[in-house]
């Protein structure tokens, strides 16, 4: 596979969103580590699944509970939160990039579906040449984008900006 480079070395600044349990850091990536997601293998340090917008980060995480056979109705009013998060990157991977997608031979359809052979292998190539996060289409919420941060490979550590409960049974 042919390496690709970061598009740009220019600092961008986002304001992305997370959905944590209540109690739970929402910087934390135990989660992620023990159990994988769908651009990491369990075991993999240091990876924050977050949202270009507030409603597709609660989207995702109906889609994962729903996947695990939870119900979101099965929580209360203040068991989960919505963060506000700042972060600056020079290399994302940006996978609504056509060249960026035949380089990694995925597909639109392969970065939305359930089988994360694909994302996963997607996201050891990201890792191994050194980026900072992955820009990709959401899984839940059609035509939305999410940012997958690598903790370890950013020049400086997210920032929470905002915090607010989220009533699960109240969204789609």
């Amino acid at each position: 596979m042919a390496a690709l480079n970061s598009t740009s070395q220019i600092s961008r600044t986002y304001t992305v969103f997370r959905v944590a349990r209540s109690g739970v850091d929402p910087l934390s990536t135990l989660g992620s580590q023990a159990n994988g997601g769908r651009y990491n293998e369990s075991g993999v340090p240091g990876v924050i699944y977050t949202s270009l917008d507030k409603t597709t980060a609660i989207a995702e995480i109906i889609r994962g509970l729903r996947s695990r056979g939870v119900s979101p109705n099965s929580f209360g009013p203040d068991d989960w939160w919505v963060y506000g998060v700042r972060v600056s990157i020079t290399q994302p991977l940006e996978l609504e990039d056509a060249q960026a997608r035949s380089t990694l031979d995925v597909t639109p359809e392969i970065l939305v579906g359930n089988d994360t052979t694909q994302t996963r292998r997607v996201g050891n190539y990201a890792r191994e040449n050194n980026f900072q996060a992955i820009l990709a289409p959401s899984a839940a919420a059609r035509g939305q984008k999410n940012l997958v941060l690598f903790l370890d490979r950013l020049p400086a550590g997210p920032q929470v900006l905002s915090s607010a409960p989220i009533d699960l049974r109240s969204s789609r």
